[in-house]
C-alpha cells in the first residue's frame, strides 16, 4: 500500500516561522491597542460617573439630609439621650438661678455696708427694700415681665402684658425680632402671638430662606417648656402661631422655629386650610396702606388632652385676629384644630371677644 508523501523538514520549518510571525504581529498589535482601549474605557467610565454624579447630586443630598434627620430624631427619642437633655436643661436652669441668688446676695451686702445718708451723715436714711427670698429664682432666666423690648410689635393703643391673663396660666413675655409671644408655662404653648405686618416688611420676608430647624426655647425653665420629643410620634405637627413666612430677617426666621411659638396642630389643618389663611392675611397686609397687627393663638376646651413627657396641651381650636390700624377695624377666624376645618367668612371683633373671651383691642368695643 502506498504511503502518503511526507513533508520535508524545510517545509515544516517554513510553516512554523509563518505561524510565529503571525503571532508576533498579532501580539504587537494587541500590545499597542491595549493601552489605547484601556484609556478610552477609563475616560468613558469617568465621564459616565461624572454625569451620573451630577444628575444624582440633588437626590444624594436629599438622602443625606433625610438620613441626618432620621438619625437625630431616633437619638432624641432614646430614653438615655432624652433624660440627658432634660438633665442638662435642669442644670442650666439651676446655674442661672444660682447666679441670680448670688447677685441678690451681693446687692444686699453692698446695701447693708453702705453708710446711711442724712444731714451731716447722722440721719437714718430709709433702707432699700429687698426682693423676697426665692423670687429671683421663680423668674425664668432671659425673659422680662413685659413686652418693652418688642413694643413695636404691638399697637400703641392696645399694649399687652402678663396681667391680660390670669396667673394660673403661668404667663411669660417673650420678645423676638419679628413677633411677641405671651406664653403659658401651664399649657407649654403660646396664649397669643402678635406680629406687625406691612408692605415693606413682607417684601423683605419674601427673600428669606425657611430653616425648618425646630428647637426648645432656652429662655424658659424646663418646667415651663416643651421639647422636641413631646411632638415625636404624637400625630401632630409643630404648628407655627407667628408664621415663618412673615419673618423679614434671618434671626426672626430662626426664632419662629422655637417651640415657644408652636402648638400641636392637626397635620392636614396646618398644611392646607391654615396655610391658606396665613397667605390670605399676607396678601391683605401687602395691599394695606399702613400697619396690620395679627394676633394668633390656641383655644382649649375643657378636657383637652396632652402630648409628650411635658404634657403639652392640644388646642381644640385656633384663632387669627387681624387689626388694620389705619382703618381702625378688626376681624377674626376661629377654626377647629382638625382635618375637616373650612375657611368661611370672618367674624366681627365683638363676636370674637364673645367666642374666645380675649379682648386684645378694648378701644374697639
Amino acid at each position: 500500500m502506498a504511503c502518503p508523501p511526507s513533508r520535508s523538514r524545510s517545509a515544516s520549518r517554513a510553516g512554523k516561522r509563518s505561524n510565529t510571525s503571525r503571532k508576533s504581529s498579532n501580539g504587537l498589535i494587541a500590545r499597542l491597542l491595549r493601552p489605547l482601549v484601556g484609556k478610552a474605557a477609563i475616560a468613558a467610565y469617568s465621564a459616565a460617573a461624572a454625569a451620573g454624579s451630577f444628575a444624582l447630586a440633588p437626590q444624594l443630598e436629599g438622602a443625606r439630609h433625610w438620613a441626618r434627620e432620621k438619625t437625630q430624631h431616633w437619638l432624641q427619642a432614646q430614653p438615655l439621650v432624652r433624660d440627658a437633655a432634660h438633665w442638662q436643661e435642669d442644670q442650666q436652669t439651676r446655674w442661672a438661678n444660682w447666679q441670680d441668688d448670688l447677685l441678690r446676695l451681693a446687692r444686699q451686702s453692698r446695701q447693708s455696708a453702705r453708710p446711711s445718708s442724712g444731714s451731716h451723715g447722722t440721719g437714718g436714711g430709709a433702707s432699700q427694700p429687698t426682693a423676697p427670698k426665692g423670687q429671683a429664682s421663680n423668674k425664668p432666666p432671659g425673659v422680662s415681665d413685659s413686652f418693652a423690648q418688642c413694643a413695636e410689635q404691638l399697637p400703641a393703643s392696645a399694649p399687652l402684658g402678663l396681667a391680660n391673663v390670669g396667673a394660673s396660666w403661668m404667663p411669660v413675655a417673650l420678645c423676638s425680632d419679628g413677633f411677641a409671644v405671651l406664653y403659658s408655662g401651664l399649657s407649654k404653648t403660646p396664649i397669643v402671638t402678635i406680629e406687625r405686618l406691612n408692605r415693606h416688611r413682607l417684601q423683605h420676608a419674601a427673600g428669606q430662606e425657611r430653616t425648618d430647624r425646630f428647637y426648645a426655647d432656652a429662655r424658659l425653665r424646663s418646667a415651663y417648656k416643651a421639647d422636641l420629643s413631646d411632638y415625636q410620634g404624637s400625630g401632630y405637627d409643630r404648628g407655627h402661631m407667628a408664621a415663618a413666612a412673615n419673618q423679614s430677617t434671618q434671626v426672626g426666621m430662626a426664632q419662629s422655629f422655637a417651640l415657644s411659638n408652636m402648638v400641636p396642630q392637626d397635620p392636614t389643618n396646618n398644611r392646607k386650610i391654615w396655610s391658606k389663611l396665613e397667605a390670605d392675611v399676607r396678601k391683605y397686609a401687602q395691599r394695606a396702606s399702613g400697619n396690620v397687627f395679627v394676633y394668633t393663638g390656641p383655644l382649649f376646651d375643657s378636657g383637652a388632652h396632652t402630648i409628650g413627657r411635658n404634657q403639652v396641651w392640644v388646642p381644640s381650636h385656633l384663632y387669627k385676629l387681624v387689626y388694620d390700624e389705619q382703618q381702625q377695624r378688626a376681624w377674626a377666624w376661629v377654626l377647629p384644630n382638625d382635618a375637616n376645618a373650612t375657611l368661611g367668612p370672618p367674624m366681627s371683633y365683638a363676636s370674637f371677644v364673645e367666642r374666645t373671651g380675649r379682648n386684645f383691642l378694648p378701644h374697639l368695643r
